[in-house]
């Protein structure tokens, strides 16, 4: 008897949208401003699902604004109007953006993703229909998405940001497999998957394994696979194309225990959780069910059952199957290390627990050291001792290299980390060795002198301390490699925050047991700068690098970030290594900081090139395409030109200054320099130095201002009988530890210019009080480090900052450009917002911010 056929039912015949939510005017039904809100929503893919029903008049959406849950919303077409009903708090008017973005969803569904970004060239879309006339929509939830905002213009969803970006990604991995051409060498196979030796010359080789036809079943040994969740890399991309060529001898007919990275959407991967077990269908997967899921990956081990054992059991029980089905069994080498990774952690997790506060280690090492530790401090402290690889962010001026070095002291007595490598700027490599003997008597390392000399000492360090620059350990890898520190401290870590630079490589390569990550600007510009950082502690916390931007990254209609989301899932990524206290936070132990802003113009000597250039500036941004890489050349060239000529005509024209500035200064004769703001600070300075007791710091990025600067007051100096110093870069370690030592101990000395290379890391809160800042600089982490020179922990004076600005020109908006390049870094490690909004001149490219900033 033929066997009966089940019969599938038909899908549900599409609802037609009612005219009336078709043709509704939305500005006069919510108001402009609250129809804008919702048609940026729509525009954004925050409709994450549309329904219609009854007949096509009522309209039911779940929109996401900038909370963790959807908002749900009804809307109703009714005879004398609409009735609509939304899940939000809004109870300003008559209707919430949230259905104002669901009438935007319903008027302009999206265009095939593949299509919009023209991967597909047929079949072509059909022209955008005129609004009223019949979209039809079916009852089923559709994905929100892209909104057409005008012909050719949408954004894309988070779900399609991470797919077009992934198939990107393998794509150039396949690219690299053509180009490449690695050699291949086919292991000795008995029963197992087919293994093969892939060699790129001059690099070290790795093993790729099959396990069947699918891409998703490949593993590699190399780190790309294992960081870049893409199930490819391309060893696998170049095998599978050698493998195809094959005579083919494998019948996949095998059982494999595995292991294969997963993507981690919102906490941190556990590799234990990566194992898997694949076998045909043969196998008997019944007796499997209590340790490996539906999809075939391992189950949560119980808490009462050490891992090992547990993994014993699976791995008995996956090959006993195995056997009953006469089928090979087979056990991938990374499963061990798993096994033997995870033994690690909680071995680990078992010693740093003793260094906990209030424990034995505690009490015996606290009292002893040579600070008193602030209640935040004793938190921070305690974070990285117990954590072992830790990322402290705290505000400039809190305290982060006490807390680093009783926390390496805690490890040493916890966990034997006997050897500490500390990596810093070359300007703190001494400071770093007096606060270490002044927290514990002991004197540190410090790497200096000649290759061989500083081979030598590494070869010999076995134990305590030893600081060298980020520059020594790109010159001397292998020597500091082959010292194998147990814990490596990396101070000023915003040092490798762009990934692809020599100094980034060669400091990820330095393997500890433990770390700790120290910066008080984890973040300035980008997500990639944190996502660099983060990398050399934890490599995959963050997830891989090129799913980040897709992932949190919104692009407006243009192209243009236009915001940045689900930051509460970076937030739960970050929390268990990751520590960050403000100023604001321990604002009771700190003094009071006061800011004034004092405002110059420009001479008619200053105004004439600058508007030369100026006008160049305005020729290339006019440009209605994409500037060449001379013609961003000559773009910087000029804005930095204007830049300069806001602070003296002198520093522009610095052929003629400098003979005049070895002449020295006539008292009053400031006019050849044309620079009010060189005028205006001498008189400033001249009150400063009346009126207040402490010191000043003056900062400018450009030693040849400070020059300028020292010249116009030498006079100011002499009168007084006090003096000034340079502190700049280009010092060597001798000359800079002379001049702050008698900038705490000369009371002559009342004055230090420097610039911002050479005020990196500097503390001066026991010697000044008052900070000048002679330009505004580009990056606000740049303004915030000098002021944190002086308004640090340990300050007992109120602090002055005082801001030299040239009115009217570039400088009054780089003023402006800099405050809002915070949007970012705030929204990310400090405020809990989960979304953050950008202006116009963030989320533009450069040359639009360029054009943003100089306005008309």
């Amino acid at each position: 008897m033929p066997r009966r056929q089940r019969r599938i039912p038909s899908p549900p015949a599409a609802v037609p949208a009612d005219a009336r939510l078709l043709a509704l005017d939305l500005e006069g039904w919510a108001g402009r401003h609250v129809a804008h809100a919702g048609h940026d929503l729509a525009l954004l893919g925050k409709v994450v699902s549309l329904r219609l029903a009854d007949e096509g008049a009522t309209l039911q959406a779940k929109v996401k604004d900038s909370g963790p849950h959807p908002y749900t919303v009804a809307i109703h077409a009714i005879d004398d109007g609409y009735a609509a009903s939304c899940t939000c708090p809004w109870e300003e008017g008559p209707v919430c953006k949230h259905a104002v973005a669901a009438v935007e969803a319903l008027r302009f569904p999206r265009p095939d993703v593949a299509h919009a970004v023209g991967v597909r060239a047929k079949p072509r879309r059909a022209g955008r229909l005129a609004r009223g006339q019949g979209r039809i929509v079916t009852q089923a939830p559709v994905q929100a998405g892209t909104l057409l905002a005008a012909p050719g213009e949408w954004t894309l969803t988070r779900d399609e940001r991470i797919s077009l970006a992934r198939d990107e990604e393998v794509k150039q991995r396949r690219q690299r497999a053509k180009k490449e051409r690695a050699r291949i060498t086919r292991l000795p196979m008995k029963g197992g998957p087919p293994r093969f030796r892939v060699a790129s010359a001059g690099k070290s080789p790795y093993t790729v394994t099959l396990r069947g036809k699918e891409p998703a079943l490949a593993s590699c040994t190399c780190p790309d696979w294992a960081k870049s969740e893409l199930d490819s890399c391309k060893h696998i991309e170049r095998v599978r194309t050698w493998f195809q060529r094959q005579p083919k001898r494998v019948t996949w007919s095998f059982a494999s225990l595995w292991w294969k990275p997963r993507s981690w959407e919102a906490v941190a991967p556990d590799p234990l959780a990566e194992l898997r077990f694949d076998a045909p269908a043969a196998v008997d997967r019944v007796p499997l069910h209590r340790y490996f899921d539906g999809d075939g990956w391992l189950r949560a081990v119980p808490r009462e059952v050490d891992p090992a054992s547990w993994l014993a059991e699976v791995e008995a029980a996956a090959r006993a199957a195995a056997t009953a089905a006469s089928v090979p069994f087979d056990v991938d080498g990374a499963v061990a290390e798993r096994l033997a990774e995870a033994a690690l952690a909680k071995e680990a997790a078992d010693r740093l627990r003793a260094g906990a506060r209030d424990g034995e280690l505690w009490n015996a090492l606290i009292p002893s050291i040579g600070f008193q530790l602030h209640p935040y401090q004793v938190d921070g402290v305690e974070f990285l001792a117990t954590r072992g690889r830790a990322f402290l962010a705290d505000d400039m001026g809190l305290g982060k290299t006490l807390q680093a070095i009783v926390g390496a002291i805690l490890l040493r007595r916890s966990v034997s980390a006997e050897k500490a490598l500390v990596v810093c700027p070359a300007s703190l490599k001494h400071q770093w060795q007096q606060e270490i003997e002044r927290a514990c008597g002991e004197k540190a390392l410090v790497l200096e002198g000649g290759r061989q000399i500083r081979a030598r000492a590494l070869r010999r360090w076995k134990s305590g301390f030893l600081v060298l620059n980020y520059e020594l350990v790109l010159r001397d890898l292998d020597f500091v490699k082959g010292s194998k520190p147990d814990l490596v401290i990396l101070d000023e870590a915003q040092r490798i925050k762009n990934w692809d630079t020599k100094t980034a490589k060669a400091i990820k390569q330095l393997t500890s047991p433990w770390a700790f990550i120290l910066t008080g600007t984890p973040l300035e510009n980008r997500l990639t700068e944190l996502h660099s950082i983060v990398e050399s502690l934890h490599p995959r916390a963050l997830g891989p690098r090129w799913r980040l931007l897709p992932a949190h990254a919104v692009p407006g209609p243009n192209g243009r970030i236009a915001a940045y989301e689900d930051l509460d899932t970076l937030r739960a990524k970050l929390s268990g290594f990751f520590l960050r206290r403000e100023r604001r936070e321990v604002l009771d132990q700190l003094p009071p900081r006061t800011d004034n802003t004092f405002w110059t113009e420009m001479t008619a000597a200053q105004w004439r090139p600058y508007r030369r250039h100026a006008r160049t500036v305005a020729a290339l941004l006019s440009q209605n395409r994409p500037l060449t890489a001379p013609e961003v050349r000559t773009l910087l060239q000029a804005l930095t030109s204007m830049r300069i000529l806001c602070n003296a005509w002198a520093q522009y024209a610095w052929e003629f200054a400098e003979p005049h500035l070895k002449r020295g200064p006539v008292e009053g004769d400031l006019r050849w320099l044309h620079s009010p703001k060189l005028e205006e600070f001498v008189h400033v300075l001249e009150d400063l130095l009346e009126s207040t007791p402490g010191k000043v710091v003056v900062f400018s990025q450009w030693e040849r201002l400070l020059r300028l600067a020292v010249y116009a007051a030498s006079p100011l100096f002499e009168r007084r009988g006090e003096r000034a110093e340079v502190f700049h870069g280009g010092l060597d370690a001798r000359g800079r530890q002379r001049i702050l030592e008698a900038f705490r101990e000369d009371p002559t000395l009342r004055v230090m210019f420097s610039t911002d290379s050479g005020g990196l890391g500097l503390n001066l809160q026991d010697s000044a009080s008052v900070v000048v800042n002679l330009e505004v600089p580009w990056n606000p982490a740049v303004l915030e480090q000098r002021i944190g020179r002086v308004h640090r922990l340990g300050q007992r004076e109120s602090v002055q900052v005082l801001h030299f600005v040239t009115r009217g020109a570039i400088e009054e908006r780089v003023r402006q450009v800099v405050e809002n390049k915070r949007a970012l870094f705030d929204g990310l490690l400090v405020d809990d917002a989960d979304r953050v909004e950008l202006d116009d001149a963030t989320q533009s490219t450069f040359v639009e911010r360029m054009r943003t900033l100089m306005g008309n």
